[in-house]
């Protein structure tokens, strides 16, 4: 009798549920997606190893010359946001300029597989022999191959979203947290003319003794001189610095980031070189990146933000 009446109340549950509810709960769950966004799978043919990007286009029409593009690693974190954003942002406030948004990520839906890959895609070296890179499950990973990345980013994935949308020459954005943002500084140290904006938020500079400034000073030769004029974005959490161990490179996060965007903000650049920071107070390394969300976006795509 307990069981029958169990089965009854279920079916009166189901029977005056919403018709969709109804139907959803007759239904296996399937993967979710990003409205109208287009996924792409592939694997490179310059390191051999497979890739995920998402594509958003904006629900704005394109302005003359196409959309910027706003490339976002670690893209199976931060896709749906910026994605979310940017377009909401542009189509209902024109608040920003309309832009596609590209996740960047893997086809695992693993996050122990995403953490060691990007381990290996976002650094531009590796470690002493005696103190090697250690994945999520602490076991040693590959790591330094930051320049093979980036010939993916600019020769693979770079014309597959061309092929879905008009894209703009000379607009494109490049963001990323924590190794990701040591990512864009290499990135933009190695190959600033790569992108129009750099917006490094979190970025690990204390990467094997701060190796990633090695480059700085032929960057910043190349500002001075005018061959090159960036638009460069510098963010970090302010709860991202430990008092107790503020004198270690390791963890000088704050430091780290401050100072280099002090340096930079010195520059005498060419018109268009720009360069903005802000410690994001109360923020922590993983809560910063929604706190600093629609502040890169103002950079990145608000008024004042495209060349002319």
């Amino acid at each position: 009798m307990i069981r029958a009446t169990g089965v009854w109340l279920a079916a009166l549950a189901l029977a005056s549920a919403p018709p969709a509810l109804a139907q959803a709960s007759a239904t296996a769950p399937v993967p979710a997606t990003v409205g109208t966004a287009q996924q792409i799978d592939f694997t490179s043919t310059i390191n051999g190893k497979t890739y995920r990007i998402t594509i958003a286009k904006p629900y704005a029409f394109p302005p003359k010359g196409g959309y910027p593009v706003v490339y976002v690693l670690d893209g199976g974190a931060y896709f749906g946001t910026f994605a979310g954003a940017a377009r909401l942002r542009s189509a209902l406030g024109a608040e920003l300029a309309p832009a596609v948004i590209v996740g960047i990520s893997y086809p695992s839906e693993s996050m122990l597989v995403a953490q060691d890959r990007r381990m290996l895609d976002l650094t531009h070296n590796s470690p002493d022999a005696s103190r090697p890179a250690l994945g999520v499950a602490n076991k040693p990973v590959e790591t330094g191959g930051a320049n093979a990345f980036y010939k993916v980013i600019a020769t693979e994935i770079r014309p597959r979203v061309a092929a879905v949308a008009p894209v703009a020459q000379g607009q494109d954005v490049l963001f990323g947290h924590s190794l990701g943002g040591l990512f864009v500084l290499h990135t933009m140290f190695e190959h600033p003319e790569a992108f129009r904006t750099y917006l490094a938020l979190s970025p690990s500079i204390w990467w094997t003794g701060r190796s990633v400034l090695k480059d700085e000073a032929a960057f910043a030769a190349k500002v001075k001189a005018g061959q090159t004029s960036p638009r460069i974005f510098i963010g970090v959490g302010g709860e991202e610095q430990p008092p107790a161990v503020a004198s270690s490179a390791e963890y000088r996060m704050v430091d780290n980031a401050s100072e280099l965007a002090t340096r930079l903000t010195a520059l005498k650049g060419a018109a268009g070189y720009k360069v903005e920071s802000k410690v994001f107070d109360g923020q922590s390394h993983m809560s910063v990146p929604w706190e600093a969300l629609n502040t890169m976006l103002n950079f990145a795509l608000g008024k004042g933000s495209q060349l002319p």
